[in-house]
């Protein structure tokens, strides 16, 4: 049966990749799809990590937001190193876009996957309006690391929900400490 949704999973992740003029050409989709890969980059995260330590002043509240974000990651990505250990699925291309071998050679659970699950259930906390838009920015990501042959849809959707899951336990948990998250 894993074999099966592996096999399916391959096929599908396939036809949504970029054919190889898209990408040798620098296509439009090229570019969208580039951008797109790297919103999820922990880098970047951890730059929005620190604006919004910053923004928050001395106030307690936020102040508990931000640390239950920032362990809502740390543990996403202690998980998503465990996972990939275990599993060790190879990604399905051929190492282009930094993705080849070595730290991150394994592509189940994806890491950037896990970080849209993170930032979907946390995003309402910080931006009340803009969180809304959170799972556009999910779905330009999962698009994205999939059209590069840099996950499957499995490997996304796996990472997804374990970040969703990490994240609902940690928000859970310090909500008594922030009261009314």
């Amino acid at each position: 049966m894993l074999e099966r949704l592996s096999g399916l999973d391959e096929r599908f992740s396939a036809r949504a990749a970029l054919s190889e003029e898209q990408l040798s050409k620098r296509h439009p989709l090229f570019w969208l799809a580039h951008v797109g890969a790297h919103l999820g980059d922990s880098v970047l995260w951890l730059l929005v990590t620190l604006v919004l330590w910053r923004n928050s002043g001395g106030d307690a509240k936020k102040r508990v937001s931000v640390i239950g974000w920032a362990l809502s990651f740390a543990v996403g990505l202690v998980g998503t190193l465990l996972v990939k250990q275990l599993v060790r699925r190879s990604r399905p291309g051929s190492g282009r876009f930094l993705y080849g071998a070595g730290a991150d050679a394994h592509s189940f659970p994806s890491g950037h996957g896990v970080r849209c699950g993170v930032i979907l259930t946390w995003a309402g906390v910080f931006w009340p309006g803009l969180g809304r838009l959170a799972p556009l920015l999910v779905v330009w990501v999962s698009w994205a690391r999939v059209a590069l042959n840099i996950h499957y849809f499995g490997d996304i959707v796996a990472g997804f929900l374990l970040g969703v899951v990490l994240s609902r336990f940690i928000r859970g948990r310090v909500a008594g400490r922030g009261k009314g998250m």
